[in-house]
């Protein structure tokens, strides 16, 4: 039996903020307070509107609004219930007032007007081509002056609000700090914190511009495995000098798509914490899960541990905005603002106003619940697709994202492979491209689900299973 929602909000017409945030906030709250717990279920959209005598779009806007930021889940056909969301926030922890990832791997093929794209980290731009969208994107008044270059304040607030709604990460507007993009996040950081000659340890396999990226600012990057039987804090445990910093997707592992859980993490945690290593928290997609709940991140188990979040909207929106942001720990944030004090601004105005103007209306929040489900349709089209490839020996990475492991039978040539997907305009990605070293013994791909419809996924995938190499013709034996 659902709750009747009607008692838990009170609605003041003649408040200053709007019906939908007052329905938003007071259901964010009986939430956050347990006096609605994880698996109740809501009435619906229409029963809610009739009981507060609002409209009901209005109620639609702000269930949708609750699911992008992980309270709640609907399926079809069944209902809206409340999430269960398994981190838990410290009355005492500091809190806003009010209160993406990796891009593609490396340079993506040329376009073609018939090619199918299912490389990793390439998105549909029909996704957030929505009336709301260019009502957020409107031209912002010229002003004669950069912006800050930590980003605009108003927007540093929201970001932070945004992060204890949705990810149960409580910080202040100063602890926000934008960038123009993951890799310039991380070139802040390294300047800040004095990466050239240190080491660095990243995940392998791995975000293969990021490895590019630390080398070319000095650092020395140690490789730790991701897809072997070894835990990760055992790996970094292992090695013979506990690194500077380590660069992780715990969420989603880029590109293994696996989840660190919540004991995995507080391990980690408790690690750093004895090594006095930083680890830096890549969050690039944790928006898009599919059938499992959010996991608490990192910097929001311990606000005040030696842990950098970083978040992006390049998967959220578009990967063009260029914007990402860090969330920085009390004890290292000066050094990383002046670090972006000496860099200057490098993040529009205009694109820093859009995204204030969504987050403020609760859009953002919306239109991460609605791409959610169309995402949901592409990975189940994706998925039913490469099911019927015999040579396909299993799928890893599905239970979040926007992109597939793909495991192939022993022997087959991903090389090979690529060249006649290629010259059947498919592109698709290697996993040996994202290993520290190649892997011959194991074939894989990555596959992404963004760019393309279903049966565009579909038609790409009856291609790709038509390649020779994948039916045994012209291997060696």
């Amino acid at each position: 039996m659902f709750h009747e929602l009607d008692h838990l909000v009170t609605l003041d017409r003649g408040a200053g903020s709007s019906l939908r945030e007052q329905i938003v906030g007071q259901l964010r709250t009986a939430m956050r307070d347990g006096l609605l717990v994880a698996g109740d279920p809501l009435p619906s959209s229409r029963s809610l509107a009739s009981a507060l005598h609002v409209a009901r779009s209005t109620v639609v806007a702000c269930y949708l609004e609750l699911e992008g930021e992980g309270w709640l889940y609907s399926y079809h056909g069944a209902g809206t219930f409340v999430a269960d969301r398994p981190e838990k926030q410290s009355a005492g922890a500091t809190a806003a007032v009010g209160a993406v990832g990796p891009p593609p791997t490396n340079t993506p093929p040329e376009p073609s007007a018939a090619v199918f794209d299912l490389t990793p980290g390439v998105l549909d731009p029909t996704v957030v081509a929505t009336p709301e969208w260019r009502a957020a994107f409107r031209p912002s008044p010229a002003t004669g002056i950069a912006p800050p270059p930590q980003g605009l304040p108003a927007l540093r607030a929201a970001l932070a609000s945004h992060l204890r709604s949705a990810r149960g990460l409580a910080c202040r507007p100063d602890e926000i700090i934008l960038c123009a993009g993951t890799a310039e996040g991380l070139v802040v950081l390294g300047l800040a914190l004095g990466w050239p000659g240190r080491q660095i340890a990243m995940e392998d396999p791995g975000y293969p511009a990021i490895r590019m990226l630390l080398r070319r600012i000095g650092a020395t990057v140690l490789p730790v495995a991701v897809d072997g039987p070894v835990p990760l804090r055992e790996a970094l445990r292992s090695l013979s000098t506990p690194p500077a910093a380590v660069y992780l997707t715990p969420s989603h592992q880029y590109p293994m798509g696996h989840r660190l859980h919540e004991n995995e993490r507080r391990s980690l945690l408790s690690w750093s914490a004895n090594t006095g290593t930083l680890l830096i928290e890549d969050d690039y997609d944790s928006e898009f899960r599919f059938g499992v709940a959010p996991l608490p991140s990192l910097a929001g188990l311990d606000p005040t541990a030696n842990t950098i979040y970083l978040g992006t909207l390049s998967k959220i929106l578009d990967p063009a905005l260029r914007i990402a942001y860090l969330r920085v720990p009390p004890h290292l944030l000066d050094a990383v603002a002046a670090s972006r004090t000496d860099l200057g601004s490098t993040t529009s105005e205009s694109a820093q106003e859009s995204v204030l103007r969504m987050l403020r209306s609760g859009e953002l929040a919306r239109h991460i619940a609605r791409a959610r489900r169309l995402y949901a349709d592409r990975r189940r089209a994706t998925m039913q697709a490469l099911a019927d490839i015999p040579a396909v020996t299993g799928m890893r990475g599905m239970e979040a994202g926007l992109h597939l492991v793909v495991e192939l039978t022993p022997g087959i040539r991903t090389t090979v492979l690529i060249a006649e997907a290629a010259a059947r305009e498919v592109h698709v990605a290697d996993l040996d491209s994202f290993r520290h070293q190649p892997d011959p013994h194991r074939p894989a791909l990555v596959v992404g689900f963004g760019a393309l419809s279903p049966t565009k996924l579909r038609q790409a995938i009856e291609r790709l299973a038509s390649c020779p190499e994948l039916n045994g013709n012209g291997r060696r034996p």
